[in-house]
């Protein structure tokens, strides 16, 4: 079995090549509907079909519980229009300073984005507020 730190590793180094390939805005663009189109699947993957339709505001929270439960973060929690992400995977394993530049921030918004659309029938779309390693803020809407 491979190491999941590892994973982490090879996703955040796979997100800084496809911003070289293709530069900044369309390496966020990309990872950012990449993490749209796979947070359903990984959802159903792992609850299988769900047959609630619930409103943005339950299904935010409870992808907080679940972001929370996979190991994404130590704390995943909504609070007044904002995901609060505290230790999390992904700050950690970017090399360099700038944090709020690297495109799998981007990744980790639309995996929100898709496991909110997976639970509900309202969109929400999330924007990066607070980058720091180890603590994310989203904005959402």
């Amino acid at each position: 079995m491979v190491d999941p730190h590892i994973l982490i590793l090879a996703i955040v180094d796979m997100s800084e090549g496809v911003r070289a390939l293709i530069g900044d805005k369309g390496a966020k663009a990309v990872l950012r509907d990449a993490g749209r189109q796979s947070g359903p699947k990984l959802l159903e993957s792992l609850i299988g079909h769900f047959s609630e339709v619930l409103d943005k505001e339950e299904a935010l929270k409870r992808t907080c519980i679940i972001l929370e439960e996979l190991g994404f973060a130590k704390s995943v929690k909504k609070e007044d229009g904002r995901i609060v992400i505290e230790e999390d995977v992904f700050t950690e394993a970017i090399m360099g300073g700038n944090l709020s530049d690297s495109p799998v921030i981007y990744f980790f918004e639309g995996l929100i984005e898709g496991f909110v659309s997976f639970m509900s029938d309202q969109k929400v779309t999330l924007v990066p507020e607070v980058v720091e390693r180890g603590k994310i803020v989203y904005k959402y809407s």
